[in-house]
């Protein structure tokens, strides 16, 4: 026991989580082959066989149930201590990490920096921007943005704003295609969608219900790619009412008609409200999209 390295527990959890070597690795910028070397370390040295390996990847064994229970208590505890030391707690200086979906840091948050770092010149944010979402428990993120309400009770959580939802197109698409007066008019239309990722959102559900998948032109799960290819008048989509504003050559097409919104969630680790840094940038966050809010 006394030859366990505490970092093949890393290996073991990071590989546990997405269920094969390959995710493993691309999640702790590694390889496929040091990943198992970890694995098969960890299992030598508890005498355990953790997984069961098969073509499709790895199952826990119920040993290994139970020693991901456990590793998953150290890593909270060593995530705790991190949180606990990470100093300057009263120093307006260092990074913020902040995670948030791609469409609101691109078109409404990145927009407003400026104000941000004139008031807090020695900060620096690290934007994550990735569509899985930040683990705030384990460290991923210091604060993080979402279009859920978190459940862990470990959370600080508060509602943001409503983000309301139309569809679009752009000045170009309608010169040459008639703007439909009804949602039966949309089968008619080019439809952007979204991709597999996110094809259960209550809005592409709704597009679903009304025009069929065969007759989408694209599907993408990326916000930007749907926002720029609706710009360049590929043809109607689902957006945010905000981006709107950022990009005035959209124009709203069945405004009458109500879509499936979101409910926008601001949330960070309760370990971290006494620091300063960490405090300062939720009262901006919360203060700049509260405000977007009330100018819809």
């Amino acid at each position: 026991m006394n030859d366990i390295n505490w970092d093949d527990f890393r290996y073991f959890l990071a590989a546990a989580e997405s269920g094969s070597l390959s995710a493993a690795a691309k999640r702790l910028h590694s390889n496929q082959p040091t990943v198992g070397r970890h694995i098969d370390a960890l299992e030598a040295a508890l005498g355990l066989k953790l997984f069961q390996r098969h073509k499709k990847g790895l199952t826990l064994t119920q040993e290994g149930m139970w020693v991901l229970e456990q590793s998953e208590l150290m890593q909270s505890g060593v995530h705790s201590i991190q949180r606990t030391v990470a100093g300057d707690y009263q120093e307006l200086r260092g990074s913020v990490r902040l995670a948030l979906p791609e469409g609101l840091a691109n078109e409404t948050l990145i927009p407003g920096l400026a104000e941000f770092y004139r008031r807090y010149p020695s900060l620096r944010l690290i934007l994550n921007v990735s569509s899985r979402t930040a683990n705030l428990t384990r460290g991923e993120a210091d604060i993080a943005i979402r279009l859920f309400r978190p459940k862990e009770t470990d959370l600080v959580t508060r509602q943001l704003m409503d983000m309301a939802m139309g569809l679009y197109a752009s000045r170009q698409y309608l010169q040459t295609h008639e703007p439909p007066a009804t949602v039966s008019d949309l089968i008619a239309h080019r439809i952007i969608g979204y991709g597999d990722e996110l094809a259960g959102l209550p809005e592409n559900q709704w597009l679903l219900d009304h025009v069929s998948k065969d007759d989408w032109v694209l599907q993408t799960d990326s916000t930007a790619s749907r926002l720029r290819a609706t710009v360049c008048g590929l043809g109607v989509s689902i957006q945010p009412c905000l981006f709107a504003k950022t990009n005035p050559e959209l124009i709203q097409v069945l405004d009458h008609v109500s879509l499936p919104a979101h409910k926008i969630w601001i949330t960070y680790h309760r370990d971290l409200r006494h620091i300063l840094r960490i405090r300062v940038t939720v009262e901006f966050l919360v203060e700049f999209f509260v405000g977007k809010n009330s100018s819809l």
